[in-house]
């Protein structure tokens, strides 16, 4: 008994010694980092001065703020058309590359490689395939008598091209999530809905759909937090405009710290941030679980 004792505190210490600088780097990357902004946004602080204790002065301030609030409007006007775009088109195009395919190991890589690429490459890419002047786009409108789109110019259309560009992205991920869901699925529960005489819409509609609502839910959660921080796309392809029509949250953060040098005000923001992403996908949680329980 005591030999076993002591192997398993063995391996109780091995495990600490080789968790723990990993543990020391979450600590000083994130939790640190993290309680320092909360700490910052009750402060007056810029770069070139230190924080001085202002209360909730920042967020007083923010109240009035309509540009903040326009960039939330923003962050959540993205974040909807991102989202729920990508999880569909993710699940349509997963059922289709879980059936028996030719090459279908090579297609699931092609998907899946914008995920991998950096954003400000991609950004760069779609810059010039949406230039006005000599773009592949508008080259194909040109060629079918259409007008040609001033895509990342134009105020009423930069947002929706941006959420185009992040959702071509996006698919990749939710495609292999939902496809990893897919996979596990019980196999007996499709032949017995064939015997039954099920259509393909049928079967979906009654048995994959509801067995994958945990699946969507993680996929609708985990999108939606990476949407609401949006900045590289918007940074590298439209920087904020025109007219600040695609400036988000985050942007909005990033240009308070960085170009007025409001890191207090733009702590605030950011805890606010945070505040709305913790509401949300706790919504989310609870209406697709809801549904989930429904089915």
């Amino acid at each position: 008994m005591k030999k076993y004792r002591d192997y398993r505190l063995s391996e109780v210490r091995a495990g600490i010694l080789f968790t723990l600088p990993v543990v020391i780097i979450f600590i000083f990357l994130r939790i640190i980092p993290a309680l320092a902004v909360f700490y910052y946004s009750f402060t007056n602080y810029s770069i070139m001065n230190p924080p001085v204790w202002n209360g909730l002065g920042n967020y007083i301030s923010l109240i009035n703020d309509s540009a903040f609030f326009e960039a939330l409007g923003n962050s959540m006007i993205f974040t909807a058309g991102t989202v729920i775009p990508s999880a569909f088109i993710g699940l349509f195009f997963a059922n289709i590359l879980n059936k028996k395919l030719i090459l279908v190991g090579f297609y699931r890589a092609i998907y899946y490689v914008p995920q991998v690429v950096s954003w400000v490459a991609i950004s760069m890419i779609w810059i010039y395939l949406l230039n006005p002047s000599y773009g592949v786009f508008n080259w194909i409108f040109s060629t079918f008598g259409l007008p040609k789109l001033q895509w990342l110019f134009e105020p009423n259309l930069a947002m929706f091209t941006v959420i185009m560009v992040s959702i071509w992205r996006n698919v990749g991920y939710t495609i292999v999530i939902y496809l990893a869901g897919l996979q596990g699925l019980d196999e007996t529960l499709y032949e017995a809905a064939e015997m039954d005489g099920c259509s393909s819409w049928n079967k979906f509609r009654h048995i994959t759909f509801p067995l994958l609502m945990p699946i969507t839910t993680y996929v609708f959660v985990i999108t939606s937090i990476f949407s609401l921080q949006a900045f590289d796309q918007i940074y590298v392809l439209t920087y904020g405009g025109p007219a600040d029509s695609t400036v988000t949250a985050v942007y909005s953060v990033w240009r308070q710290a960085f170009q007025y040098a409001q890191m207090g005000y733009a702590s605030a923001q950011a805890v606010i941030i945070f505040i709305v992403i913790c509401a949300l996908s706790l919504i989310t949680l609870k209406l697709l679980n809801r549904n989930s329980i429904a089915n």
